[in-house]
């Protein structure tokens, strides 16, 4: 059997392989004419701008994605596990804390090198940045802060739950009924700190833009007028200054499972036509309106799926077993390092996880397409069409990605699918 080492080598290898594959597929994709539905999107000048940006966003990509793999190597390699495992005595609390900040430091120097050349190299390069360098290093500070905050409290909690499966399950000892209800209790307490991070995250947000709320007047009343036939209605608006950090614009809907509320970006409604803002906001309104469907029945089935996953595990724990052998083993390890775990199994279930990305990616563009049939019947059909134009040449965006990638990779749909589907539906 291979060393878990020369697993994670492997799987490592094989992500950058993929990457630069796909990168490939891209780029030779991106010398087809774009189709009629999309063709108006850059002027010609405009286009070549397009594809200097990917050519210098690759670039830069690379260098990062080299960069990375190194440290992999080096850190793979290194007895630097071995050496935590000696300092801690067998704590597997204080192990994997050493173990992620240990690493989360290095990543961490690394990432802000990477976004402060995509900020005020790559984006500053073609138009895209307002940020100064004080507004940089605070969204870092607060975004680095707070993925450390939550990571490092739910991988020590996923560390208690190993730590004392054996004692909850009497060795592994106990059946089916007393592993469901371990399986329920385990469910509530991620639930929990599920929500504690959506709020979170919310605060941040908060922290990172001043959001002001939409004035009385004809706007505000044409928003309420488009959400007036839904059960849920949104009644906190605000705008808020997204032009002091770029010149991208957007407006969204939060949703938490008390609260929602528009955000509009004040760029967006100083530079935009009312029609394109609403046609915006129709298209968020759809979301609201969302229904469930088969693909939500079917996502909650994964869920389901995973549970019984885990309870057969916790009932027959042997694979589980050998594959923390195999780890401490690789590593010259006595003790369990949780981080190393985590890593190994996130590697193993790459191909289930791949697949399920597809689904959720899947499920994620149907709701796109039908958020965007609500604009079309609120008669903002055009203006949606002409908004996403407009914001993809001011943005440089992909237009016509290539159907694999959007089929794997996006969330969203390509503007090229997404264009040809509201005109479809104007008919």
């Amino acid at each position: 059997m291979i060393s878990a080492r020369i697993f994670i080598l492997i799987m490592s290898i094989g992500s950058l392989l993929y990457g630069i594959i796909i990168s490939g597929i891209s780029d030779k994709h991106r010398k087809k004419p774009l189709p009629e539905e999309v063709s108006d999107v850059y002027n010609p000048e405009r286009y070549q701008t397009y594809i200097n940006f990917e050519a210098d966003k690759k670039k830069l990509r690379n260098k990062y994605k080299a960069i990375n793999l190194i440290l992999d190597i080096v850190l793979i390699f290194s007895p630097v596990y071995e050496y935590i495992d000696n300092w801690f005595n067998g704590n597997p609390y204080l192990i994997f804390l050493t173990t992620y900040m240990i690493i989360w430091v290095i990543s961490t120097i690394i990432e802000t090198f990477a976004s402060y050349e995509i900020t005020f190299g790559l984006m500053e390069k073609y138009g895209l940045n307002k940020k100064d360098l004080k507004e940089f290093v605070k969204d870092e500070v607060i975004n680095e802060l707070m993925g450390l905050f939550i990571t490092v409290a739910l991988l020590e909690l996923l560390t208690f739950i190993g730590e004392h499966m054996s004692e909850w399950t009497n060795g592994f000892s106990v059946g089916y009924k007393v592993s469901f209800l371990i399986c329920l209790g385990i469910v509530a307490v991620l639930f929990i700190f599920f929500v504690v991070a959506q709020l979170i995250g919310y605060a941040v947000l908060k922290k990172q833009y001043t959001f002001t709320p939409l004035e009385d007047g004809e706007l505000k009343d044409k928003i309420n007028a488009l959400q007036a036939d839904s059960k849920k209605k949104v009644k906190r608006i605000y705008i808020y200054n997204e032009s002091k950090k770029t010149t991208t614009k957007n407006a969204f809907l939060l949703k938490l499972f008390w609260h929602r509320e528009f955000g509009i970006a004040d760029n967006f409604i100083n530079e935009n036509a009312e029609d394109e803002l609403l046609a915006v906001l129709s298209h968020e309104i759809g979301h609201l309106k969302h229904k469930k469907n088969i693909l939500n029945f079917i996502s909650y089935g994964e869920y389901v799926l995973l549970a019984i996953i885990v309870l057969l595990l916790m009932v027959n724990p042997e694979i589980i077993l050998i594959c923390t052998n195999w780890i401490r083993e690789s590593f010259n390890i006595t003790a369990n390092n949780y981080y190393l775990i985590f890593i190994v199994f996130g590697h193993i279930i790459k191909p289930i996880s791949f697949l399920s990305g597809l689904f959720s990616m899947y499920k994620s563009r149907w709701e796109e397409y039908e958020a965007d049939r609500e604009s079309v019947k609120n008669g903002y059909g055009e203006a949606l069409i002409t908004t996403f134009k407009t914001l993809s040449s001011d943005e440089l965006v992909n237009v016509y990605p290539h159907p694999f990638i959007e089929f794997t990779e996006y969330d969203h749909p390509g503007m090229y699918q997404r264009i040809k589907a509201i005109r479809e539906a104007m008919k």
